[in-house]
């Protein structure tokens, strides 16, 4: 697994996960339990990993989805 992107934003973790689902890309959300209990506040964000070999392809969806600006992707 390999850290695809931080966002203190549920909605925004929400349809990410959506989306690579739909794409067949593994996934796991860490800290989003922490993330909601502190009310979207900076210091604690949730994170998203990804499946290694498809990395490069959830990048590419983000950015297809004009999503980019709404998450910190680790690139």
């Amino acid at each position: 697994m390999k850290d695809l992107l931080f966002s203190d934003n549920p909605v925004v973790i929400s349809r990410i996960s959506a989306l690579l689902a739909a794409e067949d890309i593994d996934f796991v959300v860490l800290g989003g339990h922490a993330s909601l209990l502190g009310g979207g506040i900076g210091p604690i964000q949730s994170r998203v990993m990804v499946d290694s070999s498809k990395y490069t392809k959830a990048i590419k969806l983000i950015r297809d989805e004009n999503m980019e600006n709404d998450v910190e992707l680790i690139t």
